[in-house]
């Protein structure tokens, strides 16, 4: 049985588990009565609790990593989850605030500001959309025991830039090499040449 509790005060998103317990630290008094809304919501709609794109509710469990000790990865899951409310926050906003209907009068120079103002949205809010997505992403990581290597060199990721960027999944060198355009990784098995 899943349970599931509300990630923020706006009911977005679930979480399971430890992160449930996380998410929540700080309002344990009122933990319980939450717990009981979010079962009977769950059990009259089925909420499905938080998956990533790959499928698959987040359970919580932290892997054992041998780059960094447990401590470090708890604190690194507590700043995820408090990144990926802040941003489902700001996507909240953006949708509410931006996206709209405007109540200007239909002048031309009022639509091109409005339509403006649109696509300027829709762009903050896709990038958003794909900072949600690597925090997501990172917390998949930290449960399969990869989080904090690089994807590019399998080293490990110097903890002050995990710090500053907990969903990073490339080290230092690796990230300017593919800002360079150089990048040697080959995501999809062999070259073309053998076939």
């Amino acid at each position: 049985m899943i349970n599931t509790q509300p990630f923020n005060s706006g009911g977005t998103g679930f979480c399971t588990g430890e992160y449930a317990k996380m998410a929540t630290k700080k309002t344990a008094k009122k933990a319980p009565a939450k717990k009981k809304a979010a079962k009977k919501a769950t059990s009259k709609t089925s909420a499905p609790p938080v998956a990533t794109s790959k499928g698959g509710p987040l359970t919580g469990k932290i892997a054992r990593n041998k780059h960094f000790t447990a401590k470090q990865l708890k604190e690194q899951l507590f700043r995820l989850l408090v990144l990926r409310e802040r941003v489902s926050g700001e996507i909240i906003s953006i949708n509410r605030d931006s996206l709209g209907q405007s109540d200007r009068d239909p002048s031309l120079s009022d639509q091109g500001t409005d339509t403006f103002d649109r696509e300027f949205a829709l762009n903050q809010l896709s990038n958003e959309q794909d900072v949600l997505f690597e925090i997501d992403e990172a917390i998949r990581r930290l449960e399969n025991g990869s989080y904090g290597v690089c994807e590019m060199t399998d080293v490990a990721i110097n903890i002050e830039r995990l710090e500053a960027l907990p969903y990073v999944r490339y080290s230092i060198k690796a990230q300017s090499e593919i800002e360079k355009g150089h990048s040697t990784y080959r995501p999809f098995g062999a070259s073309m040449r053998g076939i």
